[in-house]
């Protein structure tokens, strides 16, 4: 089977507060972003490739800034600021082929086959994810009459064109991935905690709901197939921290994929230096982080991690 490893990293934080103002029971969010790159996966497909890494890190430049608000709890004065035009990252080359499975023991040329036979089939995932199956079968006939397969091909595309899901649809996912991966998690936040100590910066702490939230978004980024901080509709990234109920405070995000291990992105993260900043930020005292796999095998891993300093 083909398989694909894309790896990158992007980061990016900001301040936001809940605002009243004119408009009753109307939330703005001010942010403050200046991006720097920032790359995405095609949405609509992918298909597997030959075994080739390319690692490419994108990331948005952090500017820290506060609402400006008044005395008044209940009145915020909102100001945005527009991220820049984000440049393409470095590119990845795509190999187009077919890898052969389910060959005997003994290997035999695929050029040395009697008959071949070819299937395919399209089948619903979920979130609207298909996936179309080609499968090429190569036979030998045998003295006695009787047929062996001597190689079969396969490949497969997923199309993500229809993908949907709100918030609510990710949750089952976000509860079986942190039990799936939570070996990888605690060491994300062991590792991140380092980096803290060694610069004698406080510790972050594991907040619940932080950690709903990132496992939503790394499932999201896994089966949408959109790696950047757009989120699919298209959403800002901050909107899925109003959707997990947090609407106040100064928050940041990494994200990355393609990397099997927590040592691998957390590596990534920390040699980029926009990432660096919101690992480091002694602002932020509150994290949480996600872990999801593409429905694709060969892209692996898809890693989300927020932070967070509370209002007030």
């Amino acid at each position: 089977m083909l398989k694909k490893i894309i790896s990158a990293a992007i980061a990016l934080s900001f301040v936001f507060g809940l605002s009243a103002c004119h408009n009753v029971g109307k939330t703005d969010f001010t942010t403050t972003a200046a991006q720097e790159s920032e790359t995405s996966a095609p949405a609509e497909s992918t298909t597997h490739e030959e075994e080739t890494t390319v690692t490419t890190t994108a990331a948005t430049t952090l500017p820290v800034t506060t609402a400006s608000t008044t005395t008044k709890p209940t009145t915020t004065k909102i100001t945005t600021t527009k991220p820049t035009t984000a440049k393409k990252p470095t590119t990845t080359k795509k190999i187009e082929t077919t890898a052969a499975t389910n060959a005997p023991s003994t290997s035999v040329s695929v050029i040395d086959y009697d008959r071949k036979e070819d299937h395919s089939d399209t089948v619903e995932l979920k979130y609207g994810v298909w996936v179309s199956k080609a499968v090429t079968t190569y036979y030998k006939l045998l003295e006695d009459g009787s047929e062996i397969v001597v190689n079969e091909k396969v490949s497969e595309v997923y199309n993500r064109l229809g993908y949907y899901a709100a918030y609510a649809d990710l949750l089952p996912a976000v509860k079986e991935n942190r039990e799936k991966y939570s070996e990888m998690i605690d060491k994300v936040f062991e590792i991140i905690n380092g980096y803290r100590a060694e610069k004698g910066i406080a510790p972050l702490k594991i907040n619940e709901k932080l950690m709903e939230i990132s496992g939503a978004r790394a499932e999201e980024i896994a089966w949408s197939g959109l790696h950047s901080h757009t989120r699919p509709g298209p959403k800002n990234w901050s909107s899925i921290l109003k959707d997990g109920g947090i609407t106040s405070g100064q928050a940041g995000e990494n994200i990355g994929w393609g990397y099997d291990t927590a040592e691998a992105v957390c590596e990534a993260w920390k040699n980029s230096t926009t990432h660096y900043e919101n690992l480091m930020n002694p602002e932020f005292t509150e994290t949480g982080i996600g872990v999801a796999a593409d429905p694709d095998p060969a892209a692996k891993l898809c890693w989300a991690q927020h932070f967070l300093k509370p209002k007030g």
